[in-house]
């Protein structure tokens, strides 16, 4: 009885954590990602395993239930395994600071209109903190436009900057580029052309900057340093698992 009542005890706690863990994607739909809609499917598929586990315990005992559930079980604790590694370098890639920044390097995100999104504002003002205290440092803008923008992210970010009073003989304006690798690869680009070296330190988003710093090594940078800005605390779940995606789609694909 009461290791019955033990095993209750952990079967609710474990739905409730489940239960949570799924309203904490659905509060972020407003932003819909594949992140919000990977992470809600996942805590629903271990809600049901949760909650019907008692019900399926004939089947679990019979020769194919065994097979299945070891190859589930298994399954399952591969993922969070490979999660948690990637969330470590993650969120050690955001504690590389710079201390004597060369470049600086801020990555495209969405905009509104002609105007930066609340994120990519987020991104911009972390940038203009380190150009207020690096005053001779240059900053690259990346971002071409998307089919629903008006203008590039590029030159909706060096507008932004100039707003904040940086001097425009400072920005250095990437506009064609549709995706990290090609923000960081058409980056290099332009300031090889310069004579600026790679050295660089990395703005954006916190979840982003492992990914970053793995493609800007990919194409021959120098010292990579970070300077994260925060994501809202309700949208971070939906766009940290998405990041995972995101490497891991990486890693495969390479780009």
């Amino acid at each position: 009885m009461i290791k019955a009542g033990k095993n209750q005890t952990i079967r609710i706690i474990l739905i409730i954590l489940e239960v949570l863990s799924a309203l904490a994607f659905v509060i972020s739909f407003r932003s819909f990602n594949t992140g919000n809609a990977a992470g809600f499917l996942i805590s629903v598929f271990l809600l049901l395993i949760t909650a019907f586990w008692n019900k399926t315990g004939r089947f679990r005992k019979s020769t194919v239930g065994k097979a299945i559930t070891v190859f589930v079980a298994a399954f399952l604790i591969a993922c969070f395994c490979y999660a948690g590694f990637l969330s470590f370098k993650m969120v050690r890639s955001c504690l590389n600071h710079p201390d004597n920044p060369n470049m600086v390097v801020v990555l495209g995100c969405q905009l509104w209109g002609e105007d930066p999104s609340p994120m990519l504002q987020k991104r911009l003002d972390k940038a203009c903190e380190l150009l207020e205290q690096y005053p001779d440092i240059p900053v690259v803008v990346t971002g071409g436009q998307g089919d629903d923008e008006v203008i590039s992210e590029g030159k909706a970010m060096k507008m932004y900057l100039l707003k904040r009073g940086i001097s425009e003989d400072r920005i250095i304006v990437e506009d064609k580029s549709t995706s990290t690798y090609e923000n960081i690869r058409n980056a290099f680009e332009i300031t090889d052309s310069m004579g600026y070296s790679r050295d660089i330190t990395v703005v954006t988003s916190e979840y982003h900057i492992f990914r970053a710093e793995l493609i800007a090594r990919s194409l021959g940078s120098g010292e990579i340093t970070s300077y994260p800005s925060h994501t809202d605390i309700y949208l971070l779940p939906a766009y940290w698992v998405r990041e995972w995606l995101a490497i891991s789609h990486y890693i495969v694909f390479g780009n």
